[in-house]
């Protein structure tokens, strides 16, 4: 099977993933010394109440934002930003000094909820007191997300520049079709894969379908993920040195990607030249030049979120501030007479142990109280919603929903049952019209 040349697929540029170093500058060991020490403390706490911990139950702040501590590698301290959005590494830096001190490894979270330049000037603004302006790059994903199957291709399709980008090869595919292709290893490689399966048992399956529909994606069917995986060895040599330097030539790079690694079309040369070594002889396949015609990140790069909103999102209740509202109800219970001893926190223990946990991510301002036919009813703003009027992507998120909802003990699940039914029929009648079930 080929892609029909007649019908173009829409894609969607960007990039995926990206690593950098921060030189930093005279005072940085303040700030890793005020992390060891956040560290120590809240262990610790635990360890004078003999609780066990986790590294994910240490949580500090870096400059009023809270971060995740995900423990010791490689001679750094690594910690993720509370909302997911960053992973940052530090090192004391009398240790290892042919590296940098400050690691960052920007994620896909990050980068698709806030954009991209709008989070790397975030961690430039976090750190901003203990860092020059020196930013050497160490690993960059340049991706492009295309709505088409593309399981009908395989390694036999691929001529590459330098054999051994070839010679290492992956094919992982199910009983239906491929599922993912790898080629070459590190410092580059390219990765083909099937996004809609990897987003089926993904938690970032709700925030990439409302990217996907934002750019112009009108379903979650057959989306494909080409992304190139390269390292510092070998954008070096395209004089890529710095994040600066890579959002400048990230294009070309990815249009040289394709010509290092590339996809021909078998049907143009013989059958003798097939088997032989001179596959290189076939012409390039549309899709390649399509991908190199389209690969534009313009868009991409202007999505910017307001970083007071990145703020807000990303507060963390601390243990003092925890007991400073201890210590205040307390004191109003004292000043009315009450007795504040061993005897009233143990009560107090006793209770919050036995206490049914709420789940705060269950919002029972949007509950629903009434279904009439195919409408359903929101108690929060009282809009009647009809699954025939939403777009493919948005009904397959809110299936997508509905299916979550139905792990809340607390809502009526008899009505979310009705809800799903009639969403999902739906659903299934639109892929049956598009010929995409």
């Amino acid at each position: 099977m080929s892609m029909d040349t007649n019908n173009t697929p829409k894609t969607i540029s960007g990039i995926d993933t990206l690593y950098y170093f921060y030189e930093t500058n005279d005072i940085y060991d303040d700030l890793f010394l005020d992390i060891l020490d956040q560290v120590e403390e809240i262990k610790s706490r635990y360890k004078k109440r003999d609780i066990k911990y986790e590294n994910k139950d240490i949580r500090i702040l870096i400059n009023q934002q809270a971060f995740i501590f995900n423990g010791k590698s490689q001679g750094f301290y690594w910690f993720t930003h509370i909302d997911a959005y960053l992973t940052i590494g530090f090192k004391d830096y009398m240790t290892n000094r042919g590296l940098n001190d400050i690691q960052v490894q920007l994620s896909a979270v990050g980068i698709y909820t806030l954009g991209l330049k709008s989070l790397i000037q975030y961690t430039d603004i976090l750190l901003a007191k203990y860092i020059t302006g020196y930013k050497p790059l160490t690993r960059v994903d340049l991706n492009i997300f295309v709505q088409s199957n593309l399981s009908w291709i395989d390694k036999e399709m691929f001529v590459a520049r330098k054999r051994i980008y070839t010679s290492i090869f992956k094919e992982i595919a199910n009983k239906h079709q491929l599922q993912t292709i790898y080629i070459g290893k590190k410092p580059f490689l390219l990765r083909i894969y099937n996004k809609t399966d990897e987003l089926r048992q993904s938690k970032k399956i709700d925030l990439m379908i409302e990217y996907f529909a934002t750019n112009g994606f009108t379903s979650m069917n057959n989306i494909f993920n080409i992304e190139f995986e390269m390292h510092r060895d070998y954008f070096k040599t395209f004089k890529i040195d710095t994040v600066d330097d890579l959002l400048q030539r990230a294009e070309l790079l990815f249009k040289d990607c394709l010509n290092a690694i590339r996809l021909v079309d078998l049907s143009s040369i013989t059958d003798n030249t097939k088997n032989s070594k001179n596959k290189n002889r076939a012409e390039t396949h549309f899709l390649w030049e399509h991908l190199a015609n389209s690969y534009k990140l313009k868009d991409f790069l202007s999505i910017e979120a307001p970083l007071e909103r990145v703020k807000r999102k990303s507060y963390s209740y601390t243990i003092e501030e925890a007991l400073k509202e201890l210590v205040a109800t307390l004191r109003k219970f004292y000043i009315h007479n009450g007795i504040v001893d061993e005897q009233l926190m143990d009560e107090a223990l006793q209770m919050f142990k036995t206490t049914k946990e709420y789940n705060f991510s269950n919002d029972k301002n949007a509950n629903i109280i009434d279904i009439h036919g195919y409408e359903i009813i929101y108690e929060d703003i009282n809009q009647t919603v009809n699954p025939k009027q939403l777009s493919t992507l948005e009904l397959e998120k809110y299936v997508h929903k509905l299916e979550a909802d139905m792990s809340f003990p607390d809502l009526d699940i008899h009505l979310l049952i009705k809800q799903y039914k009639i969403a999902s029929v739906e659903l299934t009648h639109r892929k049956k019209m598009d010929g995409t079930l």
